[in-house]
């Protein structure tokens, strides 16, 4: 008997390579979906956190009648440089109600949050503090890795922080009266200064005359991009680090995203140009600040809300509802240096006071 060897059809080489093609071809058209899937569900889980923090924040005016301040400093008035006085922000004060008793008590009150003291409650990750979005919030801040020492007092081993209290639309020093000192008892409460949660102040919801509904509570912030960037730490009081000021019509700062060329007003960011290749590249990755004032810069006094979703933010209103707020909110509509001062969308948004409220959620 004589077997057959003849070999049955198979693929040749030109068919083999079609079928790779469109195994690829296939391949191409399903990761944008996957991916868009993924960052749906990582935008999903932000606004989840941030609906977390809203209740805590209500549950925090239930027990004291009054939301606590942004940001706090012993001893002395509010300011916002490098300086080693920080006491306990909005974040630290509503621990308890975020189920974090035990790293609340472990902070040392009777010591500034900068003390060696407080480096291991302040270096504690908080999972609801953190946007799964965000590339850069799993870097510490430290501050003494600044090359020109602008940080140095803050001290090291900070953990991130995403998410940001509204503290009001002028700058966050004091001394003075109007826009420029925008955290002074005396000019905190003007209509087109005052938030909801102040340095050292702050309201309740019955002080919240333009409607809960209709005024900004929290908002998103992007972790700073190197470890002596000090935007984005959810312990330490001020602008960059926890607190949204100065971040409408008046100022450089204005509208969620803001590209202006020296927006946010955040310490050390000379170094932090430096280290990221200059103003250019700050700028394509959607985190331009200003280095007037070098080398130090200025203080930590200008924060607008930022994202790495693409085309706006997620924020929390003052009745602890959720929404997403587009880019393309109006921001040139109004000018609150103006007198009488003039608003924009974005303003009247941030605005508690300001007598204009927003109609049906109109933003």
């Amino acid at each position: 008997m004589r077997l057959d060897r003849r070999a049955g059809p198979g693929f040749t080489l030109v068919e083999l390579l079609v079928v790779i093609v469109i195994i690829g071809i296939l391949i191409a058209l399903l990761l944008p979906a996957v991916q868009r899937a993924r960052e749906s569900a990582r935008r999903a889980q932000c606004l989840n956190n941030l609906k977390q923090l809203a209740m805590a924040l209500h549950n925090y005016h239930s027990a004291n009648e009054i939301f606590p301040p942004s940001s706090n400093w012993n001893g002395v008035p509010p300011q916002s440089g490098n300086t080693a006085s920080l006491g306990r922000n909005w974040v630290i004060s509503i621990l308890p109600y975020l189920e974090q008793q035990a790293l609340f008590n472990s902070f040392n009150f009777a010591k500034n949050i900068t003390d060696p003291a407080n480096q291991a409650p302040r270096s504690t990750p908080l999972a609801v503090m953190l946007c799964p979005s965000d590339s850069y919030n799993a870097k510490l801040f430290n501050g003494s890795t600044s090359p020109s020492g602008a940080t140095s007092n803050l001290g090291d081993g900070w953990a991130r922080g995403n998410y940001a209290a509204n503290g009001g639309l002028g700058l966050m020093q004091t001394g003075g009266t109007g826009l420029s000192d925008g955290a002074d008892p005396l000019s905190w409460r003007l209509p087109n200064i005052c938030g909801v949660m102040g340095a050292n102040m702050s309201l309740n919801l019955e002080a919240i005359k333009d409607g809960t509904s209709n005024t900004l509570l929290l908002a998103e912030i992007r972790a700073g991009l190197t470890s002596y960037d000090s935007r984005g730490v959810w312990a330490m009081s001020g602008a960059c680090p926890s607190a949204l000021w100065a971040d409408g019509s008046w100022g450089d700062d204005n509208g969620p995203n803001s590209n202006q060329p020296k927006a946010d007003d955040v310490l050390s960011c000379a170094d932090i140009k430096k280290a990221m290749g200059g103003s250019p590249a700050l700028a394509r990755l959607g985190m331009a600040c200003s280095e007037d004032n070098a080398p130090t810069c200025w203080p930590n006094w200008q924060q607008t809300a930022r994202s790495m979703h693409a085309g706006g933010v997620n924020v929390a209103l003052a009745d602890a509802s959720v929404r997403w707020i587009s880019d393309f909110i109006d921001i040139s509509s109004g000018n609150i240096a103006n007198s009488p001062p003039t608003y924009s969308v974005w303003d009247r948004l941030n605005l508690s006071n300001d007598g204009q409220s927003l109609q049906n959620g109109n933003f």
